[in-house]
């Protein structure tokens, strides 16, 4: 039986290998036949639906503007997302005003960690032991995740290498989810491409919704694009 860590990176990366060869010419999904009435949302992890991910989100990007703007338009597109807060990681005592449960998100293209871990870190001490896990381990076991995944047949051979990393960190020993956890801490994610095509999957399954469905259902298009 595949576990759970294994079943998000399935729908991850087959997720990401999708939308690689959506941007490569392949036929996209049908829009829906009624444009007034979009898809419903899909959860990709129902039991991060509501209690898993944090309300107040911390984000620290190389992308800042941008990428802090469309997490803003998700939550205000999605009715099911009210609630939630990005706060903008480079200023200080955005900590300081948030309120609940909080989270940080660490998206950057590769070549780019040191700026943009080193500003983050200078905010909020508590990330450095998990982004240098990351930066250390993650990336490579990533790329094992994927070879394994191919060998094992659950990826076709020809899928294109892995260029999307990316993992979630929780309160335990291991930063893997237990059943005592019930909040994650981080999101780290490293971004190989020279566009934006890993963050288009890791803005929805920020709060655990399917990225095809928050296509389809018109909340995560760019509308400056």
């Amino acid at each position: 039986m595949l576990s759970r860590c294994m079943i998000s990176a399935v729908i991850l990366l087959a997720a990401y290998s999708s939308a690689v060869a959506a941007v490569e010419g392949s036929p996209a999904r049908e829009p829906p036949s009624d444009p007034g009435a979009p898809w419903a949302i899909e959860w990709s992890m129902p039991d991060r639906k509501d209690e898993m991910t944090p309300k107040t989100l911390i984000l620290c990007s190389d992308h800042m503007d941008e990428h802090l703007r469309r997490y803003r338009s998700l939550i205000e597109k999605s009715g099911v997302l009210k609630g939630y807060t990005i706060l903008d990681g480079s200023k200080l005592g955005a900590y300081k005003s948030a309120a609940g449960s909080v989270g940080y998100i660490v998206s950057t293209h590769k070549g780019n960690e040191d700026q943009t871990v080193s500003n983050c870190v200078a905010n909020y001490p508590e990330l450095q032991p998990l982004v240098t896990d990351f930066i250390a381990k993650g990336i490579r076991a990533k790329q094992d995740e994927f070879q394994n995944l191919i060998k094992a047949g659950i990826l076709p051979k020809e899928v294109l290498p892995l260029q999307c990393y990316s993992r979630f960190y929780y309160p335990a020993e291991d930063h893997y989810p237990t059943k005592s956890t019930k909040q994650w801490l981080a999101l780290i994610d490293v971004d190989d491409t020279t566009d934006n095509r890993c963050f288009d999957v890791t803005l929805p399954t920020t709060f655990g919704i399917h990225p095809f469905s928050c296509e389809s259902a018109g909340i995560c298009v760019d509308d400056r694009k």
